[in-house]
């Protein structure tokens, strides 16, 4: 029969069809792709706007950073290039004779730093004044001048040419004296010695008739005994500095000013507007002034146009900054925006017009495939037994379309398969009916009122049911629970697997029962197939708690387990594996590769070897040691062992083992031979090793017949700061040490710490003994330097002595303790300093021994006294106070001189109860004299650095202020700059509170130690104390007496008394009192007196002026 429907038929089909799914396609993803472009285009748009304020923001920032650093740069290099100049000048020390040699040898420093003007050399003692200059066009010129000596040459102008400096022109009528100049004067202010001038006119020598300002850098030069040489100056002029900032501001696209900051802010650099002198601050800049933070970033007008701002003050040396300020035009930025938002708008619709064309193209190359699988499934009515071959052609395009064609290809053999299944099945229905009674599970199989209609062989053994008797029967009478009748509903409603317990012929056992539901002649069955697993549960339960046991155990020793199966050649590792080494579950592997590759190569073939050779011979045992790597990529120390298994004919076919981590034996056994030959805090070798290393340089320096030197160190002040601060912090400060003095060596020598704050040097291979003195005099220097420690500056100094061999001695020990005997003859000489061994000093080694023994026992036994030294006013001429001052009286050593017994005192640590015993005994003694009806006398005590840092200063003075009964007005203590320098912030406290409760305060031998100057007005003591070494020669020596005078105006002017001590002669009276000094102190008026000898004085009452 034709199939085909009518003419009529598909004519109607044909109106009714539903549109093209192609043309749907193409106008779906079409307006899709430019609904998306769109999206992309303002998504594009609005990114651009938003991060190009981000991304000016940032690189006006790093402009302004990368500025500071050229800046930074261009500072140290002038200070760099003094530096260098200071080497030349101190070894040999520079003279008016050398002045010339000197500068020529620092010419090369000069030339590799162009934008330096001047580097100068002044010498205090004579004025004589020698400089490089650079002029505008390139020329090196060198000055002399002769300053105060009137001999010899005129001032003097020499060229640079190829052979040299060549004399150009004498100046007879040229004068200049540079310590007169600014530079001069503010590095001998300059606590450091060494400071920055903010911008001044130079002097017409070099400057010609036209004005020109410019900046100095003066650095203090002094001998190796720290008396003043002259003062080195490194320049550069504003031009320089405008000529500088021009060429950083052309690379970086914007502009770049500098302000001098200080009372009168003054513009100093920017290439449009600051010729070769400064200008006032412009109006525009002065909101810069007073930003807060590190940073300033922001828009503002300038010069009246919008330009992005940033500004960073840049510190100087010498407490002098600069602001330095880069900006950029904001209407530059707007029109980089603008070429950005055109680009993106171009590429947005680029993108979409692309995205139009693909979409269209790939649409209809989806919907050809599908046109022809619908003409070909239009023919599957029809007889045609080949689909045409364009329909072929055109499914075949895409996997999807040919898998769909050849189905429907296939459909009419399927039908034909589907007959012959039929007859296959008949056949097979015989096979399975065998199956089903000879297999040891048992199946039954139930209709939907549970009735029993099949029963095979297995289900009658297990039950002891017959299956003429169960068939028919329902199984809820016939298969019992336990407890009774069965829960068939939930049984049936197991969907997988699930077990259950039933009564059989040997009882109760645990079945695991599977159930498969089908339907036959639309009625549900349901087939159940159930095997006995008590026996196997058993086996299981043991099994589990035999792995249960081994799991515990081995966790339990942390070891990890293996077993490796020949076989196989693969390896099981218990879970430890995991905890040990780090790898995941998933990255352990079962494979004898895995883990013979993770050994440390060293040790690989060495192991594997072994192993292997094991496994081969007659060994049953196995045992190694070797690295293993972790999953980190650090390895483990491992003890590895395991046990041969063979099978009956002897041959190995299984080992199993344990690896134990002794990583942590191994390390300890390291530390441990660490520790026996290096210091544990800085690492450094001890003393065990550097007694070998010193007897090993010994036999070598023998058949060298060179010499090696020891350098005994030990640090001053340090027992201060690590009482003072704490041992974790003085634990800190010797690392650092330590750091410093390893940088200060030579490759072949040695540094070792002794213990404490003793450290010693080994010197190797020295021809002679200056070369030692040398690296000395540099450990010094170097360490007297202030050490940065947990952001404080910690000021110490070191003490060194020198022994070498062989005339110091030819054994370590001999060598060790003569370098020690010399360091402390280098603390008795006023410490900072080095000495070498000589025999005299074994006896002074003896001596100081005896006084520290003799001193512990000179408190207990009484032996000390107070001696009182008046204080008199130079107005009235009336005793104002005195100082109270130690004394030691021993009965067989007499009068003990505090110069001999106060260091040794410090060094113990013994000035803390002897000090506590003074300011007590000068306490009562004070109100003993009140009560006696004396006029009230205010007593001044002097208080050490260790008091002053390990002790609670205001609960140690208040409560012997009340134990006493003193008022705190007629107490004062005096202490010292080198102590108000060890922490500076605890002094200011200290001073604040004991100022509150009355007591006085004052800084003692003013001038001599740290420069307290930037403190001294935050300090608000009452009294400077001029020290007698400058009063003693103030009368023949300028620069003690201008010291002096300078001392008197500076303390007046910060409302401060000031009172010198060492006053001697009438005529040092006479001049202090000529020059305004408020009170004096000394032998001219008298000595230190016991308390009943100064009381005679209180009572006359007499004038002294």
């Amino acid at each position: 029969m034709n199939n085909a429907p009518s003419p009529a038929k598909q004519t109607t089909l044909s109106e009714t069809v539903a549109p093209s799914f192609t043309r749907v396609l193409i106008s779906n993803i079409v307006g899709l792709v430019m609904l998306l472009g769109l999206a992309l285009l303002i998504g594009m748009t609005w990114q651009s706007v938003a991060s190009t304020e981000e991304t000016t923001r940032r690189e006006v920032k790093e402009t302004l950073d990368r500025a500071t650093e050229r800046l930074q740069i261009l500072i140290r290099a002038a200070e760099m290039t003094a530096e260098s100049a200071e080497r030349a000048a101190i070894a040999p020390e520079v003279t008016g004779a050398t002045l010339q040699s000197t500068l020529e040898y620092s010419l090369a420093a000069f030339e590799q730093r162009p934008e330096l003007s001047y580097l100068g050399i002044s010498l205090a003692a004579s004025g004589e004044y020698g400089a490089l200059e650079r002029t505008a066009n390139g020329e090196i010129l060198l000055w002399l001048f002769p300053g105060d000596r009137t001999e010899g040459p005129p001032a003097r102008k020499f060229i640079l040419t190829e052979q040299g400096f060549v004399l150009h022109q004498q100046l007879f009528n040229q004068h200049y004296d540079p310590r007169s100049d600014a530079f001069y004067a503010a590095a001998l202010r300059s606590p450091s010695g060494d400071t920055w001038v903010p911008a001044y006119r130079w002097a017409a020598p070099f400057t010609g008739n036209e004005p020109l300002w410019g900046f100095s850098y003066g650095k203090v030069l002094k001998d190796a005994g720290g008396r003043l040489i002259g003062v080195l100056d490194a320049d550069f002029d504003i031009p320089a500095l405008n000529s500088f900032l021009s060429a950083i501001g052309t690379e970086y696209h914007s502009r770049f000013q500098v302000l001098e900051l200080g009372a009168a802010p003054r513009l100093i650099g920017d290439p449009l507007q600051v010729g070769r002198a400064p200008l006032p601050l412009p109006a525009d800049l002065s909101p810069l002034l007073n930003f807060t933070g590190e940073l300033f970033l922001d828009r503002m007008l300038l010069e009246g146009e919008q330009r992005w701002v940033a500004a960073r003050r840049m510190p100087l040396k010498g407490g002098m900054s600069w602001l330095v300020i880069t900006s950029r035009k904001v209407s530059f930025i707007e029109d980089m925006l603008r070429r950005q938002l055109y680009q993106v708008g171009g590429m947005g619709v680029a993108i979409t017009a692309g995205l139009v064309l693909v979409s269209m193209r790939m649409a209809r190359r989806f919907g050809k495939p599908l046109a022809a699988l619908e003409r070909r499934v239009a023919g599957i009515g029809h007889t045609e037994l080949e689909p045409p071959a364009a329909a072929t052609f055109a499914t075949n395009e895409f996997r999807e379309t040919q898998i769909l064609g050849e189905a429907l290809d296939h459909m009419a053999v399927a039908v034909k398969q589907l007959l012959e299944a039929k007859e296959q099945q008949a056949a097979s229905l015989a096979l399975k009916g065998a199956i089903f009674d000879s297999t040891h599970t048992a199946i039954f199989s139930l209709d939907h009122q549970l009735t029993v209609i099949e029963w095979n062989a297995a289900a009658e053994r297990l039950f002891g049911l017959a299956r003429e008797f169960i068939l028919g029967k329902a199984i809820t009478d016939a298969v019992l629970a336990p407890d009774g009748h069965a829960d068939w509903a939930e049984i049936l409603s197991t969907t997988d697997s699930g077990a259950f317990q039933f009564v059989g012929t040997q009882g109760v056992f645990d079945a695991e029962l599977r159930v498969a539901a089908f339907t036959r002649n639309g009625l549900e069955v349901r087939t159940l197939f159930l095997n006995d697993i008590s026996e196997r549960q058993r086996a299981d339960a043991a099994l589990r708690e035999s792995l249960a046991r081994f799991h515990a155990a081995t966790r339990a020793t942390g070891d990890v387990v293996w077993d490796w199966d020949f076989a196989s050649n693969n390896i099981w590792w218990s879970e430890n594996f995991q905890i040990v080494f780090g790898y995941t579950t998933d990255e352990i592997l079962p494979s004898f590769d895995f883990w013979a590759r993770r050994i440390h190569p060293d040790d690989r073939d060495r192991v594997v070897a072994h192993l292997q050779a094991t496994v081969a011979g007659s060994e049953n045992t196995w045992s190694e040691e070797y690295r293993f790597r972790r999953k980190d990529g650090s390895y483990a120390d491992l003890f590895d062992r395991g046990q041969l298994l063979c099978d009956d004919t002897g041959r190995g076919v299984r080992m199993i083992g344990a690896i134990q981590d002794i990583t942590a034996r191994k390390q300890a056994e390291l530390q441990i031979r660490y520790l026996a030959t290096y210091d544990g805090l800085t690492g450094l070798p001890n003393r065990d090793l550097i007694q070998d290393r010193i007897a090993q340089a010994i036999a070598h320096a023998r058949r060298a017949g060179n010499q090696l030197a020891l350098l005994y160190l030990d640090l001053d002040r340090f027992k201060i700061v690590n009482d003072g601060y704490g041992h974790p912090f003085g634990d800190a400060v010797l690392k650092v040490a330590a750091e410093r003095l390893g940088s200060l060596v030579r490759d072949g020598d040695t540094v070792s710490r002794l213990g404490g704050d003793e450290f010693l040097i080994l010197l190797t291979d020295l021809n002679k003994d200056s070369d030692a003195y040398f690296l000395a005099q540099k450990v010094v220097r170097h360490l007297d330097c202030p050490l940065l420690v947990q952001g404080r500056n910690i000021h110490l100094s070191v003490s060194i002595g020198v022994s070498v061999f062989p005339q110091d001695g030819e054994t370590a020990e001999a060598l060790i303790d003569n370098a020690d005997v010399a360091m402390y003859r280098a603390k008795d000489l006023g410490r900072n300093t080095c000495q070498f061994f000589t025999r005299e000093m074994s006896e002074e080694t003896l001596r100081r021994v005896n006084i520290e023994t003799r001193l512990r026992e000179a408190l207990a036994l009484g032996q000390f006294q107070l001696a009182y030294q008046p204080k008199v006013n130079l107005k009235n001429g009336q005793i104002s106070g005195c100082e109270a001052l130690l004394r030691w009286q021993h009965p067989e050593m007499g009068a003990v001189s505090p110069a001999q017994f106060i260091p040794i005192a410090e060094d113990s640590g013994l000035i803390v109860p002897i000090g506590d015993w003074v300011l007590r005994a000068a306490c009562a003694q004070a109100k003993a004299w009140t009560d006696a009806g004396l006029p009230p006398v205010c007593v001044a005590v002097n208080i050490s650095a260790r008091q002053f840092l390990q002790q609670d200063v205001i609960s140690w003075v208040m409560n012997t202020l009340e134990d006493t009964g003193l008022p705190a007005a007629q107490l004062e203590l005096e202490l010292t700059e080198s102590l108000i320098a060890q922490d500076v912030e605890k002094v200011i406290a200290t001073f604040s509170q004991l100022r509150t409760a009355g007591v006085k305060l004052s800084i003692d031998d003013f001038g001599t130690g740290y420069s307290s100057l930037s403190y001294l007005k935050r300090f608000r003591v009452d009294t400077l104390k001029i020290d007698q070494s400058f009063v003693r020669d103030m009368l023949t020596d300028p620069e003690d007496a201008t010291i002096v005078l300078a001392v008197i105006a500076l303390a007046h002017n910060l409302a401060f008394k000031v009172i010198a001590e060492g006053v001697e002669t009438e005529q040092h009276c006479q001049f202090l009192r000529e020059h305004q000094c408020d009170e004096i102190q000394g032998y001219y008026f008298s000595k230190p007196l016991p308390a009943s000898a100064f009381e005679v004085l209180l009572r006359t009452g007499k004038s002294w002026v």
